[in-house]
C-alpha cells in the first residue's frame, strides 16, 4: 500500500471535493434566480429582501419543519417524525451574528456552512474507510470519486437537512470501528442518530466487530464480559430515539389534569411510538402503502440506488455463507452489507421510497456496490455513472424549483 499514491488520492479528492460543491452552489443559486417556482412557500414565509438572499433558495420541503421546530419547539405532533439534531443546529445558528437581513435565512446559511465545512472531511472518511476493508488505493479512490456523485446533492451538501452531517458522522463512527476505536465510534453513531431515526442501525457495528466478527472468522465465542460491553456500545446509538420516544410520550400520554384533554390513541400501543403513528397518519406510511401505480414514477426513480446495492449485498451474504470472501466483498464489510440489506427492504416496503436518494448515500456500501460494478459489470456500470450525472443536475434544478422529488 504505497504512501504517495494515498497522499496524491487525498490532494485529488479534496480539490474535486470543494469543486463539486462549488458547482452545486452555483447551480442552485442560478436555477433559483431565472426559474420560477413551482410552490410559493418560500416566498410568503420570507418577505423581501430575505426571500432572495442566497439562502433563502435552501428553504425546501423539510427544512419548513425543520426551521418551525428551532423556533417553536415540538408544538404539533407531526413535528415528533424529525429527530432533534437539525432543529438544534438552527437554535445555535440564530444566535450568530446575521449573515442576511433576517435571522431565519442567516441560520440558514449557517448550517450550510456549516455542511460546507465538513466536505472533506466526509471525502477523506470514505476513502480511508474503503481503504482499510479493501486495501486497495485505487478502489478506494473510485470509492469517493462516486461519493462525489450522490443522488441528491441539494439536500446531501447545503440544505438544513439532516443528511450531511449524519452522512459525515455515520462514516467516522464507521472508520473508527474499522480502527477498533470502539467507544469513539459509538459517539460518533449516536451523535448521527440523533439526526435521523434509521440511525438505529448504526447500534450494529460495534456490537458486530466485538461479537459477530471473531464467531465468523475464527469460531470464538465471546466472553460475558465482551458480550456486556457490545451491549453498552448498542445502547448508545439507541439512546437518541429512545429519548425521543419518552420525551413524545410524557407531552401526549402522561395523564392531564385538564378534564378536555384526551389521550392520544397510539399511547395505547404495545410500543407507543409516535414516530410509527406520526408517519402512518400524516404520510400514510405502512407495509406496501407506497406501491400504487401514482408512485410507481418515484419507486422506479430510486432504484439505479437501490438495486445495485442490494445485488452487492445479497452476493455478499451467499460468500459468507459458503464460507468464502471476494476481493471486493472481503468478510469485514459483512455488516454493512447487512445494514444496507434492512434499509433497502425498508424502503422498499414502508416507506416512501424515493427517499432512498436521500438516505443510501449515507451507506459507503451503495458507493463500493457501484465500484464494484464499474469493476466486474463494466458496462454497467458506467450506465450508472451516466445517470448520476445526469440525475444530479435535474435534481438541483427541481429542488431550486421547489418541485419533487425531495
Amino acid at each position: 500500500m504505497s504512501s504517495t499514491s494515498t497522499t496524491d488520492h487525498i490532494h485529488r479528492l479534496d480539490k474535486l471535493t470543494v469543486l463539486s460543491r462549488i458547482l452545486v452552489a452555483a447551480s442552485i443559486h442560478i436555477s433559483s434566480s431565472y426559474l420560477p417556482l413551482f410552490d410559493a412557500s418560500p416566498s410568503t414565509f420570507l418577505t423581501p429582501p430575505a426571500s432572495r438572499s442566497f439562502a433563502s433558495p435552501l428553504l425546501r420541503w423539510d427544512a419548513f419543519h425543520f426551521v418551525a421546530i428551532a423556533k417553536e419547539g415540538y408544538s404539533h405532533d407531526q413535528h415528533w417524525a424529525f429527530f432533534p439534531g437539525v432543529p438544534l443546529l438552527l437554535r445555535i445558528a440564530h444566535r450568530l451574528p446575521v449573515l442576511f437581513v433576517d435571522h431565519t435565512t442567516s441560520a440558514l446559511a449557517w448550517v450550510a456552512l456549516l455542511h460546507a465545512s465538513i466536505a472533506i472531511p466526509t471525502t477523506r472518511a470514505i476513502y480511508h474507510l474503503t481503504l482499510i476493508h479493501f486495501r486497495s488505493p485505487s478502489f478506494a479512490l473510485l470509492t469517493a470519486l462516486l461519493s462525489l456523485l450522490p443522488a441528491s446533492p441539494a439536500t446531501l451538501y447545503f440544505a438544513p437537512y439532516a443528511e450531511p452531517i449524519f452522512t459525515f458522522l455515520s462514516y467516522r463512527g464507521m472508520l473508527a470501528c474499522a480502527r477498533k476505536h470502539y467507544f469513539s465510534a459509538s459517539l460518533y453513531l449516536a451523535a448521527a442518530a440523533a439526526f435521523r431515526s434509521n440511525g438505529i442501525l448504526l447500534a450494529l457495528y460495534v456490537p458486530w466487530s466485538l461479537l459477530i466478527d471473531p464467531l465468523l472468522l475464527s469460531f470464538t465465542l465471546p466472553s460475558p464480559s465482551m458480550v456486556l460491553r457490545a451491549c453498552f456500545h448498542a445502547l448508545l446509538p439507541l439512546l437518541p430515539s429512545l429519548f425521543h420516544q419518552i420525551n413524545a410520550y410524557r407531552a401526549f400520554c402522561i395523564p392531564n389534569p385538564t378534564p378536555d384533554a384526551q389521550r392520544p390513541p397510539w399511547c395505547n400501543n404495545v410500543i407507543p411510538s409516535i414516530y410509527a403513528h406520526v408517519q402512518r397518519t400524516y404520510w400514510h406510511v405502512g407495509f406496501l402503502s407506497y406501491w400504487t401505480p401514482a408512485q410507481l414514477p418515484n419507486i422506479v426513480l430510486a432504484l439505479p440506488l437501490i438495486v445495485p446495492l442490494l445485488f452487492h449485498s445479497v452476493s455478499h451474504a451467499s460468500l459468507r455463507i459458503r464460507g468464502k470472501s471476494g476481493i471486493l466483498r472481503p468478510s469485514t464489510t459483512t455488516v454493512h452489507a447487512v445494514h444496507a440489506t434492512i434499509l433497502c427492504i425498508t424502503l422498499l416496503t414502508n416507506a416512501h421510497t424515493q427517499i432512498a436518494l436521500r438516505l443510501l448515500p449515507a451507506l459507503p456500501s451503495t458507493y463500493w456496490s457501484v465500484a464494484a460494478l464499474l469493476v466486474e459489470r463494466p458496462w454497467w456500470g458506467r450506465a450508472y455513472v451516466v445517470w448520476a450525472v445526469l440525475w444530479c443536475a435535474a435534481s438541483v434544478v427541481l429542488w431550486a424549483t421547489f418541485l419533487p422529488p425531495a
